[in-house]
């Protein structure tokens, strides 16, 4: 816990500075029991969700979601296996090692009182951790797919900054 208290306080101390960034920030950002964090970005027609929980020593629970708020009752989108990408970033670059990820034509189908949610377990190394306590640190949630009702590929971004969470902690 003590860790995860320490990493938390690294995002809070930094923040994003450029335009870029500043327009993927969160919406709302809520401080839960146990540590979590819930941040929520509406983006268009749809809605993203990260909530991020401490798992473990070093080891963190992502819950990337995407919901569909759109005038229609449901809205098809295409993607590869995961829709989501997760990323830690310090000074604006990543700290895992390059990713790969798959073509593989899915579909889901969104509707506008359910999420669609992917989790993942992120364990960072010693070294993650001394980048993230050096740099400015940000939870990067990257949304990829292609609206089937538009036909246009998508992307959508939030990233969770850390002034938004201290300033969240302080209410």
């Amino acid at each position: 816990m003590r860790l995860y208290f320490i990493l938390m306080m690294c995002i809070v101390l930094c923040s994003c500075s450029n335009d870029a960034d500043r327009d993927a920030q969160p919406d709302h950002i809520q401080l839960e029991d146990g540590g979590s964090v819930t941040a929520t970005k509406q983006l268009g027609e749809y809605l993203l969700r990260l909530v991020v929980q401490p798992a473990g020593e070093n080891t963190y629970m992502f819950h990337s979601g995407i919901k569909y708020v759109g005038t229609d009752t449901s809205h098809t989108i295409a993607h590869s296996k995961q829709v989501f990408i997760v990323d830690i970033q310090a000074n604006g670059e990543t700290i895992f090692p390059p990713r790969t990820t798959s073509n593989i034509g899915l579909t889901t189908e969104l509707t506008n009182e359910d999420w669609y949610t992917e989790p993942y377990e992120i364990t960072l190394t010693q070294a993650q951790l001394e980048k993230m306590d050096r740099s400015e640190a940000n939870f990067v949630l990257q949304a990829y797919f292609q609206a089937g009702q538009s036909g246009y590929e998508d992307e959508k971004k939030m990233i969770l900054s850390a002034s938004q969470v201290l300033l969240q902690n302080k209410e």
